[in-house]
């Protein structure tokens, strides 16, 4: 048996706004309840693994943490909930952002939900039909999208990891995957454009020391055609959310549970 968990954000009880753009999307959770689900399983005798290192046809209980696009919030508090229990993680930063220190489009675009979006509209905006109509443009377009929500440069508290803070968690033998070079939807682009991007990808992780063998899906979304570069690319795993049963290798499908501040999806 093996549970693969998905999370993003994490922040101290404390610290987190119920109105939260990302709170309600499910991609912000509270620090308390991170180590809460880490004790239960604990309790219930699983074992913490990464997804290289996990089997898949062992009989004891597995479970693995993965943490997507790489926040400052992952290095701040979750590795402190990590340590404490002793055990590893698999981290899947967006390595452009971190490498340049920039902000994704995504984190402008609900910085302009949380202080420009009333109750009302705020649904549309964060998981209905704007929201997929926002996620339907290229990077490129979704940065101009959110160049005309502002009159002047928006500031915001959301950052990224460093990439030496990348390498610290490798050095903790924690696991550093890919997940793209600006989160781009691999299902949206060419075949050219996809391998290009896995390899800059892997490249810019290679130049801080770090050598990638598993991949998470950017929103989950993938095909044959992407699972046939990442093979060719020596990639050995990859993270969906559900599995489309596209291939025979159960590792390019691994199916992962949605974890938010109250259920698990």
């Amino acid at each position: 048996m093996i549970d693969i968990l998905m999370f993003h954000r994490v922040l101290p009880r404390e610290k987190i706004d119920v109105n939260d753009a990302y709170f309600i999307r499910g991609t912000l959770i509270s620090q308390e309840r991170l180590e809460n689900i880490i004790a239960q399983y604990l309790k219930e005798g699983f074992i913490f693994k990464t997804i290289i290192n996990f089997k898949e046809n062992s009989r004891s209980k597995q479970v693995v943490l993965t943490f997507d696009d790489g926040y400052i919030d992952n290095f701040l508090y979750v590795k402190p909930i990590l340590e404490k229990y002793n055990i590893k993680a698999t981290f899947y930063p967006v390595i452009g952002y971190c490498k340049e220190q920039k902000i994704a489009p995504l984190d402008y675009y609900y910085l302009y939900v949380n202080k420009n979006i009333g109750s009302e509209n705020k649904e549309d905006w964060i998981v209905g039909k704007q929201k997929k109509e926002f996620l339907s443009l290229s990077i490129n377009e979704q940065k101009l999208f959110v160049n005309t929500l502002f009159s002047s440069e928006p500031k915001t508290k959301v950052s990224y990891m460093t990439t030496k803070q990348l390498r610290e968690l490798q050095d903790l033998d924690h696991e550093i995957g890919g997940h793209s070079y600006y989160h781009n939807i691999y299902t949206k682009l060419s075949k050219k454009e996809i391998i290009e991007d896995v390899q800059r990808t892997r490249k810019s992780l290679q130049e801080i020391g770090i050598n990638i063998k598993s991949y998470a899906y950017t929103d989950g979304q993938y095909n044959a055609k992407t699972i046939d570069i990442l093979k060719a690319e020596n990639i050995d795993y990859a993270c969906a959310i559900k599995s489309s049963k596209l291939a025979k290798n159960y590792n390019y499908e691994l199916e992962r549970i949605f974890v938010t501040e109250n259920e698990i999806i």
